[in-house]
């Protein structure tokens, strides 16, 4: 049962990313990680305030995305948040740059994708810094192929709750 959990989220990173550059628009691209500050984020919908002090707020780029920085192990690393993905997942560019060096072996088939079948092997990161908050031990995998590196569950249910208000993602301790 765990395997196939896997396989279906390791599946859904796959899909993001072999997706995500194809929706790109025209136009420029963000040059600075500006909107990944941490922002009180606005009233909520239903006019009464809530204790925003701690919440984080990204802004929408150009592409239509979500984009933050994460210090991984102490190196800075540009994500795509990806709500949809349940696990970290790293460039194997990145993966090398942090030092994590899986072993050819170590890449096993964990999804099926229309352009082919996807390798991926499972590391553990020791620390995850974002917005002055670090986690340990956070679950992830190096993909093949990938071109972007996606932040997912295994770090954002860590953060709080994930609301989407117009072109904001809001983030909220628990």
């Amino acid at each position: 049962m765990l395997n196939r959990l896997i396989v279906f989220a390791l599946a859904s990173i796959a899909i993001t990313a072999l997706i995500a550059p194809q929706l790109r628009t025209a136009g420029p691209q963000p040059q600075t990680d500006a909107a990944a500050t941490v922002q009180p984020a606005r009233p909520h919908p239903a006019g009464g305030e809530a204790d925003d002090s701690n919440a984080m707020v990204l802004r929408r780029d150009s592409s239509g995305q979500f984009h933050m920085t994460a210090a991984i192990q102490g190196e800075d690393v540009r994500f795509l948040v990806d709500t949809g993905a349940d696990v970290v997942a790293l460039t194997e560019d990145t993966a090398e740059r942090l030092g994590l060096r899986p072993q050819p072996d170590d890449f096993l088939p964990v999804m099926k994708t229309a352009s082919g079948t996807g390798y991926g092997a499972r590391v553990t990161l020791d620390s995850v810094e974002i917005g002055g908050e670090r986690f340990t031990n956070v679950e992830a995998v190096v993909m093949q192929g990938l071109s972007v590196n996606l932040l997912g569950q295994s770090v954002l249910r860590r953060l709080g709750k994930v609301e989407l208000d117009g072109d904001s993602m809001v983030i909220r301790p628990s």
